[in-house]
């Protein structure tokens, strides 16, 4: 009798089986199409920025470039965006997927860039781009990314550029660094606002170097032009970010900046100076 119960058995405990598999099969599919549908490719927006073999319409920062600014326009803030829109144009083409929430931010992020850099080389401010370094080479799309810099720009004379030693890297080589403060010397720089990305990574590296080699020219980070990288949070972070970006509260960008920091960045919301 046991035998035989045994034996039955079996096969309606293999039947239950399979049914529960076929089941956690199904739950699984369905959670995938689920994710696969809120994923998004953030790359897709290259197309937003057409490749144009024209060359960059941005004056290189040397060592005569001070000549060329005008005295009434010496003795103001400086800023400085380092690696500008490197969210879209440095991003490996595989990483580029994210869920909405990360999408959604460095979305923001690279349309705040692009407009604040479009608004302040209107005006008659400072405003000088560190490029990474080889970016002709190392961007996914070099093309594209000058189309973005000469678009934003529109040949502004107040407008400079300098490059980081790297594309990963926000530091920048001695002889550089020697001709940034040079020209920060001769316009009278009062204060150096900085932004671009990201936050505790290539703007953190350009900041401490700047504040090593500039000691005499107090220096911001600037919580309304910075960028954070979606390595750096989890999507329920960034959907909170961003909800308070969309309301023009950048106190979480502010609170990011000192974490990653370590509270040893001088921080300063953006004055009324370099915006229109």
């Amino acid at each position: 009798m046991m035998h035989r119960e045994t034996i039955t058995g079996t096969p309606r405990i293999t039947r239950r089986l399979l049914s529960a598999l076929a089941a956690l099969v199904l739950l699984a599919a369905a959670g995938c199409t689920t994710s696969d549908t809120q994923a998004k490719r953030f790359t897709e927006i290259l197309h937003r920025y057409p490749q144009s073999p024209e060359p960059l319409a941005i004056a290189r920062l040397n060592a005569t470039s001070a000549d060329a600014v005008p005295h009434s326009l010496r003795g103001r803030a400086v800023t400085i965006m380092v690696h500008p829109a490197y969210s879209l144009f440095f991003r490996e083409e595989r990483r580029s997927t994210y869920r909405e929430s990360k999408y959604d931010l460095l979305k923001f992020q690279l349309d705040n860039e692009a407009r604040f850099i479009g608004e302040i080389a209107k005006t008659d401010n400072l405003l000088i781009l560190v490029l990474p370094g080889n970016y002709q080479s190392d961007s996914l799309a070099p093309l594209s990314y000058t189309f973005f810099l000469n678009s934003s720009t529109k040949s502004s004379p107040l407008v400079y550029y300098i490059y980081s030693e790297t594309s990963s890297s926000g530091a920048l080589s001695t002889d550089t660094m020697v001709t940034l403060y040079g020209f920060l010397q001769r316009v009278k720089a009062d204060k150096v606002l900085i932004g671009g990305g990201y936050i505790g990574r290539c703007q953190r590296e350009f900041y401490n170097q700047l504040t090593t080699y500039v000691d005499k020219i107090p220096a911001f980070v600037v919580p309304e032009i910075s960028s954070i990288s979606p390595d750096d949070i989890d999507d329920g972070e960034a959907q909170t970010i961003v909800n308070s970006l969309q309301k023009r509260d950048y106190a979480p960008v502010k609170d990011f900046i000192e974490k990653k920091g370590q509270g040893k960045a001088n921080v300063l919301y953006m004055p009324s100076a370099p915006v229109l």
